[in-house]
């Protein structure tokens, strides 16, 4: 039996080129690149390489691309040091975070852009806002954050806050052009973008105080990384139109459920909704059982926690399920998963 695969949004598979890259420069190109020899140097200008082909991506600077071990190490580097200002759903390694204050979301999971002002303060020198949410796939409107930020700064003569956005889940959907966006920091994770597990990156716009890391850096990971960003670049227009598609046919062919989120204000990637009467961790086990792989919330969470951003908008999180749609998702998937549910319900 062929498993349907609907968790993207936890994890995506690597990309058959990005494997390529993975492979070579982990057999044959593996130096450190901080050593002094041939095979070392060319190790490390591979690297100022990749740093160069996704600044040309994200309309930055290669030396503004720091990388990490992937968002979560990439999200506390922002964070580390500042007091911080974050909406009520963001990302756990955001919201277990010392030192941080929440504002209110609406029942969309759009952050209260009021709230948000009368909470900024002198002493508030980062504020964190993910582009896309992880479980109900909500976009937030980081360009107009970006202008409240901005007015602030002029109006108080201050250089802070900076402002930090997670995008991990918003760069296979969404163009990010630094030079417009309007940040300071932003964390993009490898295995959301169909590459490597275990890399990612904080963009740090010139200017702002530089975070120093030490270590060996993973270069085949990078490597893959850069290839991964460039593929999903090149697909991003198609493949959105076409995941689009598959995610108003899901939802059409659904019955009797609430969509935990705004369809018009969330990724075409993310579906989070409530099926009345069901147990969602039993739903899962059945749907498990007939071929179907999809979630009841963040893989972040303990198994033991209920889903705090259904909480923060209202919603069921014990009736609630995650469906996210990817690169290898057919329209033949969808179908047969509606069956299957229909036949479960």
């Amino acid at each position: 039996m062929r498993r349907i695969y609907l968790d993207y949004a936890s994890l995506t598979p690597i990309d058959k080129k990005v494997s390529k890259v993975l492979n070579t420069y982990s057999t044959r190109e593996y130096t450190n690149p901080s050593a002094l020899y041939a095979s070392a140097v060319k190790a490390k200008r591979a690297m100022e390489d990749a740093k160069t082909r996704i600044a040309k991506i994200l309309h930055a600077h290669a030396d503004e691309i720091v990388f990490t071990s992937g968002g979560t190490e990439a999200n506390q580097l922002a964070l580390a040091g500042h007091k911080t200002l974050i909406s009520s759903i963001e990302h756990s390694s955001i919201l277990t975070q010392e030192n941080t204050i929440k504002v209110a979301v609406d029942k969309d999971g759009v952050v209260d852009l009021e709230a948000l002002k009368k909470a900024l303060t002198p002493d508030i020198t980062l504020v964190s806002i993910m582009m896309v949410n992880n479980e109900i796939g909500t976009i937030q409107p980081i360009y107009d954050i970006a202008k409240i930020i901005r007015d602030y700064r002029k109006n108080n003569n201050s250089k802070t806050p900076l402002l930090h956005t997670d995008a991990c889940q918003a760069f296979i959907h969404l163009p990010i052009n630094l030079e417009k966006l309007g940040v300071d920091m932003l964390t993009l994770d490898g295995h959301k973008v169909y590459g490597p597990r275990g890399i990612g990156m904080l963009y740090i716009k010139r200017g702002s105080p530089e975070i120093a890391r030490a270590g060996t850096e993973n270069i085949p990971a990078i490597m893959g990384f850069a290839e991964a960003l460039e593929i999903t670049e090149k697909m991003r227009e198609k493949e959105t139109a076409r995941v689009t598609d598959l995610k108003n046919s899901f939802v059409s062919g659904l019955k009797s459920i609430k969509v935990n989120g705004n369809l018009e204000k969330s990724v075409p990637s993310i579906l989070n909704i409530s099926i009345p009467n069901i147990d969602n961790e039993f739903f899962v086990l059945q749907l498990d059982a007939k071929g179907v792989e999809c979630s009841t919330k963040s893989a972040c969470l303990k198994d033991s926690d209920e889903s705090y951003v259904l909480k923060e908008i209202g919603g069921n999180s014990k009736n609630s399920v995650r469906f996210s749609f990817g690169r290898y998702t057919t329209k033949s998937d969808v179908k047969k998963t509606l069956k299957i549910i229909g036949n479960i319900v």
